[in-house]
């Protein structure tokens, strides 16, 4: 190779470097032994907002803080001396106008042909990494502060293929607390493994309805390490975590809260019997009562009525007025008698006992119509419900408190009842096309009548509804179930 054809390669050499040190997004710099600036390049006068003019024959020191300036600058010629130049690290400098910044040093040697050293250095702004990574830090930092000081159990779980549940991948102190397991012993287990067995079904309900809504809540119950039970509400979100449907729970601890509902369920459940045991007093104090005054007045009024009708016998013809007398008197007692009979029938109709329930709201319809003037429809099953007498007695109670409330509040002149059963439940129905109550009625604590039919229906596990309409009339559906509730604790 000839001078001419090697200077042409040089040259060709010197025009490609100086095309890349001038187009390099990185800032370069060369210094020499003595840490003089040699050259730098656009990009390091850009990173560090200095003109060339400035940077060249100066320490490269100059670029930092004026009280950093000598530390960096002996800190480089010990290296040199000791030949223990870093080649690659990562540091944090106050810049000379205030600024800090983090910059990536990537140094290296070139040796020139006198044999003096040359530092290459080709240096990257990274703040803006370095704050995302502070920034992730101290999210990570704050996420398991709170992960790790949340009052109820977290689980983060994660589903893969060919498990249904898949696997533990991170849980919080509380639930390693409560369940007794450590934090290595929980990651090996899945999620169905602290599931009662018995609540094993629901779970997979609740899996599956996660699935496809992404959100759930629900109740079911944890079995500890040493085989504990504790109720618990769960809330559950479903979310992407590396490309991997991941379930992020929440368990709430609700002991206290089921045992609140014991104690409620039982509490009502004593309020119920004690509430059925009340009316059942009542009725049966409303029989005897019945049955006194029917026996013992009646009895009295027609012993009455046959001596003064025998005394009247012995009376003579001149005493005609005192006769008529007597005749006012037996037409008096025989009043009383209709009366006793039609408050022993108030207290309690026989025909309930005797015929049924059928039966009673046909004669109570009959008898309401003669007192208001307002047509009664009925749809009554062919057959007798099978009921027992409290139940029998709470619907005809609640029937002739309807009525009632028609005849004194409605301005109706017709009323329609419906009584049926429908596979474990009767319902009554009366409908009248009266003016209709209002929200404000039906929720007066001052409506008694209201309230003592909804007792009536709450005591045995039903309902009474009352909807109205203004202009159109009122509705009261009763469901009373027809047999003992199991469920009922």
């Amino acid at each position: 190779m000839n001078d001419i054809t090697l200077k042409e390669e040089l040259l060709n050499t010197d025009l490609l470097f100086g095309q890349l040190w001038e187009i390099s997004v990185d800032g370069m710099r060369l210094i020499d032994e003595e840490g003089i600036i040699l050259l730098v390049n656009e990009s390091f006068c850009k990173i560090f907002e200095m003109d060339k003019e400035h940077l060249l024959g100066k320490p490269f020191s100059i670029v930092y803080a004026d009280d950093e300036q000598q530390d960096a600058l002996k800190s480089f010629k010990r290296d040199i001396r000791h030949n223990k130049l870093k080649t690659l690290f990562e540091r944090e400098n106050r810049l000379w106008n205030e600024r800090k910044a983090w910059l990536e040093f990537s140094n290296s040697f070139l040796v020139l042909p006198d044999g003096n050293k040359i530092t290459l250095s080709i240096i990257k702004d990274i703040s803006e990494r370095k704050l995302s990574e502070l920034e992730l830090r101290e999210s990570e930092s704050k996420f398991k502060l709170l992960f790790n000081n949340a009052n109820d159990a977290v689980f983060v779980s994660q589903i893969t293929e060919g498990k249904s549940y898949g696997d533990f991948i991170e849980v919080n102190e509380v639930a390693c607390s409560r369940l007794g397991y450590s934090k290595d012993e929980f990651l090996k287990l899945s999620p169905s493994a602290i599931i009662s067995p018995k609540n094993i079904n629901d779970f997979n309900n609740h899996l599956e309805a996660l699935l496809s809504n992404g959100h759930v809540i629900y109740d079911t119950v944890y079995r500890a390490r040493d085989k504990k039970l504790i109720p618990v509400e769960v809330n559950s979100h479903l979310f992407i975590f590396n490309n991997k449907p991941t379930i992020l729970s929440i368990a709430r601890d609700i002991t206290e809260r089921k045992q609140s509902e014991e104690r409620l369920q039982r509490s009502s459940k004593l309020l119920r019997e004690l509430a059925i045991h009340i009316q059942t007093i009542r009725e049966e104090e409303r029989t005897m009562i019945a049955q006194e005054i029917h026996d013992e007045l009646g009895q009295v009024l027609t012993a009455l009525k046959i001596h003064i009708t025998l005394l009247s016998n012995k009376l003579n013809k001149d005493q005609e007025p005192l006769k008529e007398k007597i005749n006012s008197v037996l037409d008096l007692i025989d009043s009383s008698v209709e009366s006793v009979q039609k408050i022993s029938t108030k207290l309690r109709p026989g025909i309930l006992d005797e015929l049924g329930l059928n039966a009673a709201i046909e004669w109570q319809s009959e008898e309401f119509e003669k007192l208001t003037n307002i047509f009664v429809s009925l749809v009554l099953p062919k057959d007798e419900l099978n009921l027992d007498a409290d139940k029998t007695t709470a619907l005809f109670r609640i029937f002739q408190e309807a009525l009632t409330n028609v005849a004194r509040h409605s301005d109706a002149n017709k009323v329609s009842v419906t009584l049926m059963k429908h596979h474990t439940n009767i319902y009554l129905e009366i409908r009248d096309n009266g003016k209709g109550i209002t929200n404000d009625q039906i929720k007066d604590f001052k409506s008694l009548g209201i309230h003592g039919m909804k007792e009536r229906a709450i005591v045995f596990g039903g309902d009474v509804i009352i909807e109205g309409i203004s202009g159109k009339g009122t509705l009261v559906k009763v469901q009373i179930p027809a047999y003992e509730q199991l469920h009922e604790k």
